[in-house]
């Protein structure tokens, strides 16, 4: 049966009587709630008024409970037993609950995926699930607890979230050496690994002087495949310096000389509101590795 709240008396001076019950008098519930023993001596008093009933009686320098009151303490010990025991088991589900972190297939494969043992090392039983993906999340909707974006990706003038910067990255045109093998560099005459569900890129080789339209594309159907179409010499592609690194070091990519590409700032993306400490975690973890 839902309690009647307005039939019932204050949360505080309930609180406040089980903490002189356990106590033994007003002054060691002051001290447990952090109040003077005064405050709790008027929330007891105040409780006896709206009951009718007295709840303890004075014994030197402490108080005893009268039978009324016995029977209140133990009806309060177990409601608040329950309450603890129910919030407690709360806390552990969340804990228990995986991290929910939507981001772009590249980061995720090149550079969050790689370092999550670090992670794990760090913060132990924090399970992480990825999910890849290009769209934006609704986190309401969606359920995740973060999101690691672009801000070109339209997330700086979201009012709902806050955005954590983690690294500022220029974009670069990248293509395995073989692709370059007969000399040819003009990125215009070589093939390109360019979905038609990319504006932005479009967008970003107007500004570098290369027009699209001109381009001979690779069409793959699936932006997941692009990097590794590019390691195996498929096709020119633009990528963030951050998430080609790794390639870049080790020879399987190249850098053309493109001039006059664009910046991004990848960021976290997190909703407003209370956080679970995972989420922070998380977070901080991600601004030592980028």
């Amino acid at each position: 049966m839902s309690p009647v709240w307005r039939n019932l008396p204050s949360l505080s001076s309930l609180r406040a009587f089980d903490a002189v019950a356990r106590h033994g008098g007003f002054t060691g519930a002051g001290r447990v709630l952090n109040v003077t023993h005064a405050a709790v001596t008027q929330q007891v008093r105040g409780l006896e008024r709206e009951l009718g009933v007295a709840l303890v009686r004075r014994a030197g320098r402490t108080v005893i409970l009268t039978e009324t009151g016995q029977r209140l303490a133990q009806m309060l010990n177990e409601g608040f037993g329950t309450i603890a025991a129910g919030i407690e088991e709360l806390r552990r589900s969340e804990e228990r609950r995986p991290l929910r972190v939507s981001t772009t297939t590249f980061i995720a494969e090149a550079w969050i995926m790689p370092r999550l043992p670090e992670f794990w090392a760090r913060c132990p039983g924090i399970e992480v699930a990825l999910s890849p993906s290009h769209a934006v999340v609704d986190f309401a909707r969606d359920g995740f607890d973060l999101a690691v974006r672009s801000l070109s990706d339209g997330w700086a003038a979201d009012p709902t979230a806050d955005i954590l910067p983690l690294a500022r990255t220029p974009i670069l045109v990248v293509c395995a050496p073989s692709l370059l093998a007969d000399g040819q560099t003009d990125p215009e005459k070589l093939p390109w690994i360019l979905e038609a569900d990319a504006p932005w890129d479009e967008d970003r080789l107007r500004t570098a002087g290369i027009n699209p339209e001109v381009l001979h594309r690779i069409k793959l159907g699936s932006r997941h495949l692009e990097m590794s179409a590019a390691r195996r010499g498929l096709g020119c592609m633009l990528a963030a310096e951050i998430i080609c690194r790794d390639d870049l070091a080790a020879g399987r990519l190249v850098a053309l000389p493109v001039p006059d590409l664009p910046s991004i700032t990848y960021a976290a993306v997190i909703p407003k509101g209370p956080r679970r400490p995972a989420v922070e975690q998380f977070v901080g973890w991600l601004r030592t590795i980028f």
